[in-house]
């Protein structure tokens, strides 16, 4: 029998030895698993009109030369001294303006043009503060927290609540989630880790850093660091805050995996792109 070319006819011949030796020589397709990345950037704890104009700028500048497809501000993006707990009736945070603090933490948010905001610590302020007894305060921080989610629904951004370690607090990206984290201690970028069994990335403490969890399955924390000056006032007087630094996380994600990279910006504020 002649065939019509060599292929076939060595396609009919594998065909048969198989079948006299009781073989399946039958071509094998395997489909290719490709994975598509998607690029991401994650800043944290600007502190509105307390921030760092070189580490602003240099956010931005690594968001424009990365072109990420999701953006996340980590929390902290104004600071509400003014609404400081802790602060005594006649403490001069008590004369901070809200709005010039406020007008910087969406100002900067609107250049940075993140798809996530998450609130922080010093944003729950106004959360708490919204349902005072003290009607004077709870209108003005029910104000803010308006003016907050009306530039949210501007930027297109996802609102989310700062709600500790739990689910709704924070943002799955591939196998990392993403929150502003609630532990100061040194080990805090490990403890968040192992507290929430997945690898993380916070910010909250204002330090960057990187700790592996003591767990069975491979979890890592990463601590972005900040944008706030680093000699603000009302932490000069303590020592953790000489472990401060600026910085950012740029990373990739599939549906499945994150690969993260910690830059610590200051003192140099040289990017990696």
């Amino acid at each position: 029998m002649a065939y019509a070319n060599q292929s076939a006819a060595r396609s009919i011949s594998q065909e048969y030895v198989g079948h006299c030796f009781g073989l399946d020589t039958r071509r094998r397709f395997v489909a290719s698993v490709t994975r598509k990345f998607r690029r991401g950037l994650a800043v944290s704890c600007t502190h509105g009109h307390m921030a760092d104009p070189k580490a602003l700028a240099a956010m931005l500048k690594m968001r424009e030369r990365w072109k990420p497809d999701t953006v996340l501000h980590l929390g902290d993006f104004t600071d509400m001294a003014a609404l400081r707990s802790s602060a005594k009736p006649d403490d001069p945070d008590r004369a901070e303006s809200m709005a010039d603090d406020l007008l910087a933490g969406l100002s900067f948010l609107r250049e940075l043009e993140p798809t996530h905001i998450l609130l922080g610590n010093h944003e729950h302020r106004l959360v708490s503060l919204a349902h005072s007894g003290n009607a004077v305060v709870s209108y003005a921080a029910g104000n803010v927290l308006g003016r907050i989610e009306d530039a949210a629904k501007e930027i297109k951004a996802k609102l989310i609540p700062y709600d500790g370690l739990r689910p709704s607090a924070c943002v799955q990206l591939g196998d990392t989630l993403f929150l502003h984290g609630v532990m100061y201690n040194v080990s805090a970028a490990r403890d968040h880790a192992e507290a929430l069994g997945m690898s993380c990335v916070f910010g909250h403490t204002h330090r960057v850093a990187q700790e592996q969890g003591r767990t069975q399955r491979p979890v890592v924390g990463y601590n972005v660091g900040c944008g706030i000056k680093l000699d603000v006032g009302y932490a000069q007087t303590r020592r953790q805050t000489l472990g401060w630094a600026h910085g950012l996380c740029w990373f990739e994600y599939s549906d499945n995996l994150t690969i993260v990279r910690l830059e610590t910006l200051s003192p140099h504020y040289r990017l990696p792109l």
